[in-house]
């Protein structure tokens, strides 16, 4: 199937690695720094089952210690299963974490998970629905400032597309759920938000934030379902997707310029692959 070739493989270029080398010089003191970035997702009891499916990961880490240790681990798994005469189902983890400790080094996780269901058929007049759960959960902590850093950020996405006419895919409806701490800035962030065909239960669904200082938090739990009736013939594909980002570095002030401009360099590559994504 051609379109599916064209997303998995456009949903893999926001994964690829930008940069792998970094060169830093001069010796700041001992620091110590920890970030993870974690979520998962499950979706379950769909009144339709879809006729393909694929499921997406993809893991990148980057470790280098020119004086000190560093640390870069990522995971990711996607599972779908679908039966017309029974249980359809999916589910996708994604986690990154990093920690360093020494003068100087810098430490890179990042995942990918995603699940696609192609063409559920909806007849006219028939009620296509499901329903989700999952959690985006943020860490990081330094010891010192000046001269560390670091970051975790993550993002769910559900998008709902009408793919009947197959040269032109409509978007329907979307959920999206992201966050960031960045203990060199102020734009710490956790939110959401989604169309009106998705549904929440505010009873199990929650945000949580300890923001600023040298240790900060963001945890979030979602609980909701989709619902849309189709007035004719109908045919959806569903991409559900998240990305999860871990950076740890120890960087002193007169640290060379190509240093810096590497560890730049791979921020911005991890936020345009973000943004493609959204």
């Amino acid at each position: 199937m051609l379109q599916k070739h064209l997303l998995a493989q456009g949903l893999f270029t926001f994964v690829t690695p930008l940069v792998t080398g970094l060169a830093i010089t001069t010796s700041p003191a001992i620091a110590a720094t920890f970030a993870s970035s974690e979520a998962k997702v499950n979706l379950d009891n769909f009144s339709h089952a879809p006729t393909d499916i694929s499921t997406l990961t993809d893991t990148q880490v980057t470790a280098i210690a020119t004086n000190g240790n560093v640390t870069a681990d990522a995971e990711a798994e996607a599972n779908f299963t679908a039966n017309p005469f029974g249980t359809t189902e999916a589910n996708n983890y994604s986690w990154s974490q990093t920690e360093g400790d020494g003068r100087r080094y810098v430490g890179l996780a990042e995942s990918f998970a995603a699940i696609i269901g192609y063409d559920f058929i909806i007849e006219a007049g028939d009620t296509f629905d499901f329903d989700f759960m999952g959690f985006l959960n943020l860490e990081t902590s330094i010891d010192n400032l000046p001269g560390e850093y670091a970051t975790a950020e993550g993002m769910i996405s559900l998008e709902l597309y009408d793919s009947t006419n197959p040269a032109n895919w409509v978007l329907l409806d979307s959920f999206g759920l992201s966050g960031i701490l960045d203990t060199l800035g102020e734009s710490d962030a956790l939110d959401y938000q989604f169309s009106e065909n998705f549904t929440l239960n505010p009873s199990d669904t929650a945000l949580d934030n300890n923001f600023g200082g040298q240790e900060e938090l963001a945890e979030a739990v979602i609980d909701g379902s989709y619902s849309k009736t189709f007035d004719s013939l109908t045919k959806l594909i569903l991409v559900e997707a998240k990305t999860n980002h871990a950076q740890v570095q120890a960087v002193p002030e007169s640290s060379s310029l190509l240093g810096l401009l590497v560890l730049a360099l791979l921020c911005l590559g991890y936020r345009f692959k973000l943004k493609g994504l959204v």
